[in-house]
């Protein structure tokens, strides 16, 4: 399945797309499901009871306030941490919940949202099931769904998400991307766009682009200006960070530089996620950082913005990401996350400076290969230790690809190899250090 942009990089809360996004739109989900049914006018009350990793961490990540605001009608894409708690604080303080913006009903959190940490679902850890009754306390829906990562939600009886197959360039393999951009005469960016004109115009897909780099921009600017501290009560380091990396120049054998602010700016917009910010998940809430900071990394000496470099940066960056999730990486730890999102960084920054279709190739490479092999493994459940420091060092080796990539006069393609390798290491992985913090530092006590 090639994924679209529009869903690699999506606009809404941090600081972790499974816990967050996809309870939010699991949530929403449930209420449309109930309204096609006719039965929301019915609905007296609505419980929820929550699994794995949405059990263990929900309430560090903030997937109880992700869900109330859900339940609420709020659009993940207008939230931040800051107007669920508020949607979260009010429903508290009232005791009730307007679905939807419709029929009110009582809702405690306390009585109506369970962590249960003594069992599971089958399928898959990070699940959710809701419970819809009326006002006699009997039962009028129940659904479970399966929060999967990137913001995706499963049916319980969903085995996978439905592929587009109408895409006129659906390439699971960089040898297949690469001879249809020979066939054709295009590049990279062109296959992308091709793809996302088959639901949208071009102009749509131009302005949804641009939409989400001013998002990136915003994020960014937030994390490199906001004093205070992460939810874990460390301080914020990239608004020190940021003044220290303008006081170096870069200069034409700078690339040193240029990587050390690219990882500041990766940081920043790291920080911003991990408190719940509004970021642009690439692919993951989690992994925002990367892209946004090669992307501001080539801004930074274009005083006029360039739309057109931005919308073939995503776009480029975007067939990288889609080519990887359709060749099965994906669900396999920080390798599919955090590698992906510094995969899809070099390939972007790779084409705005000017790189061959191989040469964009052989970027994305550089920049996936040290992530073979790394687990999930968030210190305490929350997005900050190691993600932080993934991001920033991500960030900082994709620049160092993209600039290594654009010298190599004829690359030769080695992504296939590296993905297949990361396939197989992600199969051999046991769930637990995929993409929860059950396993590891997650569940190692601190030495006192």
């Amino acid at each position: 399945m090639i994924v679209s942009a529009f869903e690699l990089f999506r606009v809404g809360p941090g600081p972790s797309s499974m816990h967050v996004v996809g309870p939010h739109r699991a949530a929403r989900r449930f209420l449309h499901e109930l309204a096609a049914d006719g039965m929301l006018p019915d609905v007296g009350r609505v419980e929820v009871e929550l699994f794995g990793g949405l059990a263990f961490s929900g309430r560090d990540r903030g997937t109880d306030r992700a869900i109330i605001a859900g339940l609420a009608g709020m659009p993940a894409e207008q939230c931040d941490t800051g107007a669920m708690a508020r949607c979260a604080s009010h429903v508290e303080t009232e005791g009730k919940l307007s679905l939807g913006g419709g029929p009110s009903i009582g809702f405690v959190q306390q009585r109506d949202m369970r962590f249960v940490i003594d069992r599971a679902v089958a399928f898959d850890g990070n699940a959710m099931r809701f419970i819809a009754r009326d006002t006699y306390d009997d039962v009028l829906a129940t659904r479970v769904y399966f929060s999967i990562g990137n913001g995706h939600i499963r049916g319980e009886m969903e085995r996978s998400l439905a592929a587009n197959s109408r895409l006129p360039h659906a390439h699971a393999t960089a040898e297949a991307m690469l001879a249809a951009c020979a066939g054709r005469g295009k590049r990279i960016a062109d296959l992308a766009r091709a793809n996302e004109n088959v639901r949208l115009s071009p102009g749509e897909v131009r302005a949804g682009l641009l939409y989400r780099a001013d998002v990136m921009r915003a994020a960014l600017a937030r994390g490199q200006s906001t004093q205070g501290v992460l939810p874990s009560g460390g301080r914020r380091a990239a608004p020190d960070w940021s003044m220290a990396v303008k006081e170096a120049s870069p200069t034409p054998a700078g690339s040193n530089v240029l990587a050390r602010r690219a990882a500041v700016y990766a940081t920043a917009v790291a920080e911003e996620s991990a408190t719940g910010g509004r970021v642009v998940a690439a692919p993951s809430a989690g992994s925002a950082g990367p892209v946004a900071a090669l992307l501001q990394l080539w801004r930074d000496d274009r005083p006029l913005q360039l739309d057109d470099g931005i919308v073939d940066f995503l776009l480029t960056g975007a067939a990288i990401g889609g080519m990887l999730r359709a060749a099965g990486l994906h669900h396999a730890g920080c390798q599919s996350e955090i590698g992906v999102a510094a995969a899809m960084a070099a390939a972007g920054y790779a084409s705005v400076l000017g790189a061959s279709n191989e040469q964009v190739v052989l970027a994305a490479d550089l920049a996936l290969r040290p992530h073979l092999g790394l687990t999930c493994d968030p210190a305490g459940g929350r997005i900050e230790d190691p993600c932080i420091g993934r991001n920033a060092a991500a960030a900082s080796r994709a620049c160092l690809a993209a600039l290594d990539a654009v010298r190599a006069p004829s690359p030769r393609n080695g992504i296939d190899a590296t993905i297949r390798a990361m396939v197989a290491s992600g199969q051999r992985m046991a769930a637990r250090p995929k993409s929860t913090s059950l396993s590891g530092v997650a569940v190692s006590l601190a030495e006192c």
